[in-house]
């Protein structure tokens, strides 16, 4: 518990560096953001929403893809049917013309019950049948 609780503070200082980089515009923040929430993750390796906070980070606002990928594959490997590890994995892949390997994360996503951005996905899924 004490692990859990000292890896949420961390969490939060690179929340905070997260939303000063949004508001603005700072890619030193983002990157702060990042080593906060990779230190979060050292001190509680199953600490998933650190995890996803890093691979929004790593391929929105910092263009790392490959790094992204393997934390989303990560949390992926870990729970198969994590919504929005597939959804962002879905984005990675078609912002890097993988249009099939987003199609399929697409459709597996709109299976899902918990899928938050089911809207957004379908209006996608539809854009990259058109490109295939």
């Amino acid at each position: 518990m004490l692990r859990f609780l000292l890896a949420w503070l961390v969490y939060t200082w690179g929340g905070l560096h997260r939303y000063f980089g949004n508001q603005n515009h700072m890619r030193a923040e983002h990157e702060a953001a990042v080593r906060y929430f990779s230190r979060a993750l050292r001190i509680d390796p199953g600490f998933r929403r650190a995890r996803l906070e890093r691979a929004i980070l790593l391929w929105r606002e910092l263009g790392h893809w490959e790094e992204a990928l393997a934390d989303l594959d990560a949390l992926l490997e870990a729970d198969p049917a994590y919504a929005p590890a597939l959804f962002n994995r879905a984005l990675v892949a078609q912002n890097n013309g993988r249009f099939a390997a987003a199609r399929a994360d697409l459709e597996a996503y709109l299976q899902l019950p918990d899928a938050d951005y089911r809207e957004e996905a379908t209006r996608l899924l539809a854009i990259l049948r058109e490109i295939e």
